[in-house]
């Protein structure tokens, strides 16, 4: 592995670590939609919920918490209300905006197109000028 600080040893983002409320939706999501593979699931101990990792390739995870208590989501401040291009987008300092996932450029519209096929709302293109 490449470490690219000489200060710390950090090598890229191990996971991110997301609050689901339906954990099976979830899992059909990233699984069947997206083809990610379920690569870890753990029972929190005490009831106190799960937390599942799924491979997005190159070394990274996506994770999600599943709480039996998780307050409401609250959209508009811990998460946007809309998708960027669809209405308002901002969220609170700390939460959660969006994922951004690599593609190959060349397969970027081809995409586009299979998402919105197995339902999934599809929000205007936003050139990030890289990415």
């Amino acid at each position: 592995m490449e470490w690219q600080n000489e200060e710390f040893a950090l090598g890229g983002v191990n996971h991110l670590a997301l609050v689901t409320s339906d954990m099976k939706r979830t899992v059909e999501f990233y699984t069947q939609v997206l083809g990610m593979r379920l690569v870890k699931t753990i029972e929190l101990s005490g009831g106190r919920g799960q937390h599942f990792f799924f491979d997005m390739g190159g070394g990274n995870m996506l994770a999600f918490f599943w709480f039996p208590d998780a307050p409401d989501p609250a959209p508009g401040i811990s998460a946007p209300v809309n998708a960027p291009g669809l209405g308002e987008w901002i969220s609170a300092i700390g939460s959660m905006n969006h994922i951004a996932f690599n593609v190959p450029e060349e397969k970027f519209l081809e995409y586009r197109t299979k998402l919105a096929a197995k339902g999934v709302t599809i929000s205007p293109i936003l050139d990030h000028d890289d990415s």
